[in-house]
């Protein structure tokens, strides 16, 4: 379908052709260069999108808002031209973009509506799913209230908008910040191709995208054009000051949500100017130097991160990174989220001391399951249900392995999912496990932008057959269930315990990190990437409180300290002892709890 809609598109089109459109805020026609671009997709050449080049902007890459939307969601968006001078944009199920050129605004009275695909949705599609993993989809989205309306000031930022009788076109990194869903589907532009497809998580470059003359000329020293150097500082502070999620964490979450990026960064003074300079500086050094410092420092809280420095590594370009997050550790007193980042380092080894590195583990009436994350391999799930390869061991086959063998134990009555080592991932996993023990189905949420709650109802495939029938609707398996919890949870590590403990389960250790927006891409022109906390999904319990808190422990156990000073946290400047964890991994005492537990509770519900 996708294909065919690009052909189809591409058709109208001519290779460097010449055209007059009139520009946002001009009176007279504005000359661009239309080219046609091949559009790369999981390394493969699919389609072309055509291209404009303004005169005002020669650098900067504009794509037409309904030529996105048909190549990455297969949805066509019709435009209507008003008396006003006014746009209006309309998608298949009737919501309304209204678009005024002359102010460089955008005006969309219910945002969500707007962007909605067909439920549920195909794995291949964009919107609410996670991952492209086919053994969870996404079956409705109900939305509990009315939306606030949404006014995008493109004027404001710099940010020239156009419009002709058939599209409205923004810069292509504009236009992908704006239009990406929570699964990071992005496009992106190197100077030769577009590439349109999942950015990696890790912040590795796709495949190819690093090949291109234009890059590798910026990071082998040539000076960034000044249109690409606006364009790229304008995107940072569009997209930050509109969908950053605002979880109440990094040191400039307040400041971001009251001033925008750019006042933020000169209240800060010297620190805040210096990184503002090297930002809009023509070299590519000092721009990668800049979004180090704002990401690590600033903005971290766990789930914000500058990732387009592994580009330049990977490049082979180590002197173009700036510095990294371990130039900055005499800072990172001053960040919260930082210093507890290296503090949950610490638990894993003393996990390993006691259980060694076991994925099961088995005491008395209780099996204790391993999950140190919710990534699924998506490669080995593809192939496993084409046919061609065998069931996957990632966190996910871990946990549904695990199940099985405590399921053939008759011995065994209660599973400890261990989190205590879980630093989150994709709601995909969390989805099915949920599914397949305590059949819950539905998560709930925020979308901050329009401020409206959100309740997401999935599907799993729970007997892993590819087919979603009335048999994934049986309970697989019944256990009294209990998540061990350290202060190391965090994101979907800390969104699962509360879940599962609406269903009953026990919470057993320490309050959970919080992480509770889910993540969001982000671009600049040149292609560089980073993640933040995103305003289109912020994680809640069904009473739609948020989780950022931390979970509600049933059992707790109090980590003792060591007193001994780790080399790394010393640096840091941190002069308390380590906590000790060793109780936390004690699978006697996890056992006993579980069973006292749970007798307890029979207890109550019998009288």
């Amino acid at each position: 379908m996708k294909k065919q809609i690009t052909a189809a598109f591409a058709a109208l089109c001519l290779i460097s052709l010449s055209g007059t459109v009139m520009a946002a805020g001009t009176e007279e026609g504005t000359q661009y260069e239309e080219k046609l671009t091949p559009v790369i997709r999981e390394g493969k050449e699919d389609g072309e999108l055509a291209l404009r080049f303004y005169e005002e902007t020669p650098n900067v890459p504009y794509l037409g808002l309904n030529a996105y939307s048909e190549y990455m969601k297969a949805q066509s968006l019709t435009l209507r031209e008003n008396e006003d001078g006014t746009v209006t944009m309309e998608n298949w199920c009737g919501a309304q973009l209204q678009c005024d050129p002359a102010a460089g605004t955008i005006y969309v009275e219910d945002w969500c509506r707007f962007f909605d695909l067909p439920l549920p949705l195909e794995h291949e599609a964009l919107g609410w799913k996670d991952t492209a993993t086919s053994f969870v989809r996404i079956s409705n989205v109900e939305f509990e209230d009315a939306a606030q309306p949404v006014t995008l000031d493109f004027a404001k930022y710099g940010i020239q908008m156009y419009v002709d009788k058939d599209d409205i076109f923004l810069p292509v990194s504009t236009l992908s910040n704006m239009m990406t869903d929570i699964a990071t589907n992005h496009m992106l532009y190197n100077g030769e191709c577009l590439y349109a497809q999942k950015v990696s998580l890790s912040g590795q470059p796709l495949a190819g995208f690093m090949d291109s003359e234009f890059l590798q000329d910026l990071l082998n020293g040539a000076g960034r054009p000044d249109d690409l150097v606006k364009q790229c500082y304008a995107d940072l502070c569009f997209n930050l000051d509109y969908f950053f999620g605002h979880p109440g964490i990094c040191m400039l979450d307040s400041a971001l949500a009251e001033k925008g990026l750019d006042q933020a960064l000169t209240d800060l003074g010297e620190k805040g100017e210096s990184i503002r300079k090297r930002l809009l500086s023509e070299k590519v050094s000092d721009y990668l130097s800049g979004m180090n410092e704002l990401f690590t420092i600033y903005l971290s809280d766990g789930h914000t991160s500058f990732t387009g420095g592994a580009v330049a590594l990977a490049a082979g370009n180590e002197e173009d990174i700036g510095k990294t997050g371990l130039d900055y550790i005499g800072d990172i007193v001053q960040s919260p989220s930082m210093l507890k980042q290296i503090l949950h380092m610490l638990i894993e080894p003393q996990r390993g001391a006691q259980w060694g590195y076991n994925t099961y583990l088995e005491s008395g009436s209780t099996a204790i399951i391993r999950l140190d994350g919710f990534m699924p391999d998506e490669k080995a799930w593809a192939d496993y249900y084409s046919g061609t390869g065998a069931f996957p061991q990632d966190c996910l086959g871990i946990v549904l392995t695990g199940l099985q063998k405590a399921s053939e134990n008759p011995e065994i009555e209660n599973v400890i999912f261990d989190l205590s080592c879980n630093s989150g991932g994709s709601p995909d996993v969390m989805m099915a496990i949920l599914a397949v023990t305590t059949g819950q189905n539905q998560l709930y949420g925020i979308q901050r932008l329009t401020g409206q709650r959100m309740i997401l109802t999935f599907d799993a495939d729970t007997n892993f057959d590819g087919v979603y029938d009335e048999k994934d609707q049986e309970l697989k398996y019944d256990f009294h269930y209990g998540v061990l919890v350290t202060r190391h949870a965090f994101s979907c590590g800390n969104l699962f315990p509360i879940i599962i403990q609406e269903a009953g389960a026990a919470l057993i250790g320490e309050p959970s990190s919080g992480g509770s927006c889910c993540i969001q891409v982000g671009s600049d022109a040149m292609g560089f990437t980073y993640l933040m906390s995103s305003c289109q999904w912020q994680l809640t319990d069904d009473a739609f409180a948020s989780v950022e808190g931390g979970c509600r422990i049933d059992l707790p156990i109090a980590p003792e300290s060591d007193l001994l000073v780790d080399a790394l946290v010393s640096l840091a400047g941190v002069e308390e002892g380590i906590p000790s964890f060793q109780d936390y991994f004690d699978t006697e005492k996890l056992d006993g709890m579980m069973k006292e537990y749970f007798e307890e509770a029979a207890a109550d519900l019998a009288a």
